[in-house]
């Protein structure tokens, strides 16, 4: 018996001051619908941290092939700066429907780089380790005193 596994992950980004970006990487060639919201073939794939209970800050990145249209998208959004991501990874039955349980995990851009096959955007994590209500709390001078300049923060 075989036994397949369906992952299709859809990519919401949105460049600062550039057009909204919804991808798809599963059906390929094909517009795949979720939640009243269309998202178009793009072939990419993400590595580092999808999801973390710790809060840490995590890095995500995303490589897509290079080409012109992300290229531009790149370059008009400010290189990937302050950009908003949200990802959602689906399980998908042998119908290719998904199965219930999927949670958008958010990310904000942080910087690009180009090769001469690739673009590689890259994000860091905005999830709360305690909430997913972003942010949970709001940090101030005033109840945390003088932060770290990277970011390995400790609230306790």
């Amino acid at each position: 018996m075989t036994r397949h596994i369906r992952i299709c992950q859809l990519l919401d980004w949105q460049p600062v001051g550039g057009a909204r970006v919804r991808a798809q990487n599963f059906f390929v060639g094909e517009t795949f619908i979720y939640e009243g919201r269309r998202y178009e073939f793009v072939p990419f794939q993400t590595s580092g941290t999808l999801a973390t209970l710790s809060g840490d800050n995590e890095q995500l990145t995303c490589l897509f092939p290079n080409r012109q249209m992300i290229v531009r998208l790149v370059e008009g959004g400010d290189g990937n700066r302050n950009s908003e991501l949200t990802l959602t990874n689906l399980w998908l039955n042998r119908q290719n429907q998904p199965l219930p349980g999927a949670y958008p995990e958010y990310y904000v851009g942080v910087g690009a780089s180009f090769s001469d096959t690739t673009v590689e955007l890259r994000f860091r994590s905005t999830m709360d380790s305690v909430n997913s209500v972003i942010p949970y709390r709001i940090i101030t001078a005033e109840n945390t005193g003088v932060l770290p300049l990277d970011s390995q923060i400790s609230l306790r």
